[in-house]
């Protein structure tokens, strides 16, 4: 185990000798930190950058990040998904999306974001349901099914998430570039810690545990299918974030004009952003300590007085 976590870490440190004499960058002056600051709150205060910071937080939390604890114990116990074919699969997956993310780039900037937003994730469900509920009631239990038909899957992720790039483009601003990718990257993957906590949370009430899974009763089959459902359900649900999207490049333009500035909800939009990170991490660490995993918040059942 040493060894196989050595030459990862190796292949690490190779990056460093080629960043060194690879990336050239041209000398600058550093930006004082004041106005570096106030320039990141004139940029959070405008309409068309809060609203998508909502868009991107929203459609992501309920999008792909409120999922269910069952699903890796679905995948092995049930499915009997091998770790290494498991790992060929999601390179290969990843090779697909590179090339959907290719062609999106060169083909679909004329498209209609919101209606690309929708069918993708619309069709990204539909897909991966079929696989989930046919395992999950033993219909068809072969891992190359489970792995395989869910590659088909990367086609309209691919596409979702280069139109969400888009957006960012079109938003920044010479001289901005920075600021906007990094702030609405950075909201866009808050979720992914705090869908964690809302994740375990609900799916602490349902007999979904590795122990009950094996079982593999009908009891516990409804019981996943129910997370499931949950799961499919929020993804639905992402849809209706579009509204706050812009649906091309023309929009995005009449947005920045248009929009104004709303200090108030700039910074409540910040204040919220700051205090989910701050929840997500507190739960994050509460889990991990025997005397206090069993707390709700931390995916728990509830600890006994």
């Amino acid at each position: 185990m040493n060894g196989a976590f050595g030459c990862l870490a190796l292949v690490n440190f190779a990056v460093v000798p080629a960043t060194y004499w690879g990336v050239h960058d041209t000398k600058r002056e550093p930006q004082p930190l004041r106005p570096y600051l106030l320039q990141f709150w004139k940029l959070v205060q405008k309409r068309a950058v809060w609203q998508v910071m909502l868009y991107s937080f929203l459609s992501s939390l309920l999008g792909s990040n409120l999922t269910t604890t069952a699903a890796p114990y679905v995948k092995y116990h049930w499915a009997k998904v091998e770790s290494i074919n498991n790992a060929v699969i999601g390179v290969l997956g990843h090779l697909i999306l590179a090339v959907v993310l290719a062609a999106t780039g060169r083909y679909g900037t004329q498209w209609n974001w919101r209606v690309v937003i929708v069918v993708t994730t619309l069709l990204g469900t539909a897909i991966d349901a079929v696989v989930q509920f046919l395992t999950i009631y033993g219909v068809v239990r072969n891992q190359w099914f489970y792995l395989g038909v869910p590659l088909t899957e990367q086609l309209p992720a691919g596409i979702n998430w280069a139109v969400n790039v888009f957006v960012i483009v079109e938003l920044a601003e010479d001289g901005h570039e920075g600021i906007v990718y990094g702030l609405l990257t950075t909201v866009g993957n808050l979720p992914g810690i705090f869908g964690s906590v809302l994740t375990n949370i609900y799916c602490a009430q349902f007999d979904v545990s590795s122990s009950d899974i094996q079982q593999d009763s009908m009891h516990v089959r409804h019981q996943v299918a129910y997370t499931y459902l949950v799961t499919y359900g929020t993804t639905v649900l992402s849809c209706l974030c579009v509204v706050m999207f812009p649906s091309q490049k023309a929009a995005v333009a009449t947005l920045k004009a248009t929009g104004g500035s709303y200090p108030l909800v700039g910074g409540a939009v910040l204040v919220v952003s700051f205090s989910v990170l701050v929840l997500s991490i507190v739960a994050s660490l509460l889990s991990m300590f025997e005397s206090t995993a069993c707390l709700r918040v931390a995916g728990g059942a509830g600890c006994s007085t």
